[in-house]
C-alpha cells in the first residue's frame, strides 16, 4: 500500500517519497497535443495544483518520475522546455501588486535574468521573451488559482474592482507574447467570458466543460477501485460493511461531480481523507477554505438552487462578474452544484445543476440553516429531539412551531411557490441538518412517497401539499387520501408507521399526524 498523498501538491515529492498517484498522464498528453492555450475551472482542493505540477515535470523532461505511467513511452524526453510557474492561491489580503511583485522577483531570480521593464505586465512580457531568446525554446506558462485574490475578497467591492484591473493588466502580457509561448494552462475557480473581469485571458480555450477533460481532476469509479483497492478492503473491515455496501456509501458521499452531465468523478481531497482517517465526514467542506465558504454563504440571496434542480444555459455558467453573479453560477463554480444533465436537443444547450453528493448536501444545508435561522449547529441536536418527540406524540402545534422557526428567517424572495420547494426544503432539513436517514420521492407499486424516514422506529411517512387557494383542511384530507389510496404502509409490513401530512398556504402551515399502532 502506497502512502496517501494528503496535502502533497507537487508531483516530484509525491513520486520520490512513495505516495500514491492516480495516473492522469494519458489525459494530460491529449491536452498538450490538442490545445496550446488553455483555461480550466475546478473547485478548490480538487487536484489543480497537482495537475500543473505534473505538467511542469513533463516539460522539464524528468523522465524517472514517470516510470510506470502511461506517458512514459509516449513523451520525447530529450526535448525539455523552460517552465514559468506562478501560484496565486496564497493571497488573502493586502496589496495584490506587492504580492505579484514578490512572486515575480522569485521567478526572475530562479531564471537569473536581468530585466529593464518596470511595470508588472511589461516585466512578465520581457521575461518570457528573454527566456525564449536565451534558451531558444518557447516558454511553458502555468498559473494556478489565477482568480484567488478576487475570490478571497468577494465581500469588498472596491478591492475587487481595483484588483481585477491589476490582474487584467498583468495577464495581458500572455496574449501580447503568445509567439514566445509553447503551452499555457491557467486554472481557477471562476470561469471567464468576453465580458468578465479577466478579458486579457480571452485568447485561452476554456476546456472546463470539454468531454475529453471531464475527469482530468478527481477520481473515476474505475480509478477509485483500482488505485485504492487495499484501502477499500481495510475500510470495509473497519466499518463492518461488505465491499459492495462500502462502495455504495463512498459513492453516495463523495462521487457525483460532473462537467459534462455524463461522467462523474469523486472529490479527490475527501476520498484521500476518508481512507486516511477511516471516517465519513464532510472533509472537503470543513477544510476547504473557511473564509471563502463564509463569503459564498453570505452572498447567497436565493437558496432554491440547493433545494431543487436549477436550469441554466452556457452563458450563465461562463459569465463571471465578481460584483454581479447569480447564486446558482457562484455555487457551481465553488463546487456546491454540479452538472447533472445537458439537454442538447435545443438550439442552446440547457444545463441541469444539482448538489453533487451527500457530503455537500449535508454540510451546505447545515451551514445554510445556521446562517439563515441563526440557530447554532450544536442546537440542531436539540431540534432533532424536539421534532422526534412532537411526531411521536402527535403534537402538531409543536411541530408547526418547530418548522416555522426554521422557515421564518428565509425571506419571501428566497422561498419557492410550489409543493416541490417545501418538500425539498423540509426533506433536506431533516436529513442533512437534523441527521435523520431517509428517502425522497420513494417509488411504490402504485405511487410515490414524498418523504420516508425508514431508519427510525416507528417509520415516518410524510406527504406534502401546497396551494394558494385550497383550504388547509382540504389539503390535509387530500394528503391522507393519497397515502391511504396508494397504500404506502404496505411497503413496511409488520412495522410501526406514523403518517404525517404537512401542508402550506401562504404563511400558514397545516399538520395532521396519524399512527397505525
Amino acid at each position: 500500500m502506497k502512502k496517501l498523498p494528503k496535502g502533497i501538491p507537487t508531483f516530484n515529492e509525491l513520486i520520490e517519497d512513495g505516495y500514491l498517484y492516480v495516473d492522469k498522464t494519458e489525459i494530460i498528453h491529449k491536452l498538450i497535443l490538442q490545445d496550446k492555450l488553455n483555461f480550466l475551472s475546478r473547485p478548490r482542493r480538487f487536484g489543480k495544483s497537482l495537475l500543473l505540477s505534473t505538467i511542469e515535470e513533463l516539460f522539464k523532461c524528468n523522465k524517472d518520475l514517470f516510470e510506470g505511467f502511461y506517458i512514459y513511452d509516449e513523451w520525447d524526453w530529450e526535448d525539455p522546455y523552460p517552465v514559468l510557474s506562478l501560484d496565486l492561491s496564497g493571497f488573502e489580503s493586502g496589496s495584490v501588486h506587492d504580492f505579484l511583485d514578490d512572486k515575480f522577483n522569485r521567478i526572475i531570480k530562479r531564471f537569473k535574468i536581468d530585466l529593464e521593464s518596470k511595470t508588472l505586465n511589461q516585466r512578465l512580457g520581457e521575461l518570457i521573451e528573454s527566456i525564449h531568446d536565451e534558451t531558444g525554446k518557447r516558454v511553458v506558462v502555468l498559473i494556478d488559482e489565477y482568480d484567488s485574490p478576487i475570490i478571497n475578497n468577494l465581500k469588498d467591492p472596491k478591492f475587487v474592482e481595483s484588483t481585477r484591473k491589476t490582474l487584467n493588466s498583468f495577464y495581458s502580457a500572455l496574449k501580447e507574447n503568445n509567439k514566445y509561448i509553447k503551452f499555457i494552462l491557467v486554472t481557477g475557480i471562476s470561469k471567464f467570458s468576453k465580458v468578465s473581469a479577466f478579458s486579457a485571458l480571452n485568447h485561452l480555450t476554456d476546456i472546463s466543460l470539454y468531454d475529453d477533460y471531464s475527469s482530468i481532476c478527481g477520481y473515476t469509479q474505475e480509478e477509485l477501485e483500482s488505485n485504492f483497492k487495499e484501502y477499500i478492503e481495510n475500510l470495509a473491515i473497519f466499518s463492518n460493511l461488505s465491499k459492495v455496501d462500502l462502495l455504495e456509501k463512498i459513492k453516495k458521499w463523495y462521487d457525483g461531480y460532473s462537467w459534462n452531465g455524463e461522467k462523474t468523478v469523486y472529490n479527490p481531497y475527501s476520498t484521500i481523507l476518508l481512507f486516511s482517517e477511516n471516517s465519513f465526514a464532510p472533509h472537503w467542506f470543513e477544510t476547504g477554505t473557511p473564509k471563502f465558504l463564509i463569503d459564498i454563504a453570505t452572498h447567497i440571496k436565493n437558496i432554491k438552487p440547493v433545494l431543487e434542480p436549477t436550469y441554466l444555459y452556457k452563458d450563465d455558467l461562463d459569465g463571471f462578474d465578481p460584483l454581479d453573479i447569480e447564486d446558482a453560477t457562484l455555487l457551481f463554480q465553488a463546487g456546491y452544484l454540479t452538472i447533472k444533465n445537458i439537454d442538447k436537443t435545443q438550439d442552446e444547450f440547457e444545463y441541469t445543476l444539482d448538489l453533487p453528493n451527500y457530503e455537500v448536501e449535508k454540510a451546505l444545508m447545515k451551514n445554510l440553516v445556521r446562517i439563515y435561522t441563526q440557530i447554532p449547529i450544536g442546537d440542531l441536536i436539540q431540534t432533532r429531539k424536539k421534532f422526534w418527540n412532537q411526531v411521536i406524540n402527535a403534537d402538531c402545534e409543536g411541530l408547526k412551531e418547530t418548522i416555522m422557526d426554521y422557515l421564518i428567517p428565509i425571506g419571501n424572495k428566497q422561498r419557492g411557490q410550489n409543493e416541490n420547494y417545501y418538500h425539498a426544503l423540509i426533506f433536506k432539513w431533516l436529513t442533512s441538518s437534523l441527521g435523520f436517514e431517509g428517502y425522497s420521492n420513494t417509488p411504490t407499486y402504485i405511487g410515490e412517497m414524498d418523504v420516508v424516514l425508514d431508519k427510525t422506529d416507528p417509520i415516518i411517512i410524510i406527504e406534502f401539499k401546497q396551494s394558494k387557494t385550497s383550504s388547509i383542511e382540504y389539503m390535509i384530507n387530500e394528503a391522507f387520501n393519497q397515502m391511504n389510496e396508494k397504500q404506502y404502509e404496505k411497503l413496511y409490513k409488520g412495522k410501526k408507521i406514523i403518517k404525517t401530512a404537512l401542508v402550506f398556504k401562504n404563511e400558514e402551515i397545516g399538520c395532521k399526524i396519524e399512527k397505525n399502532y
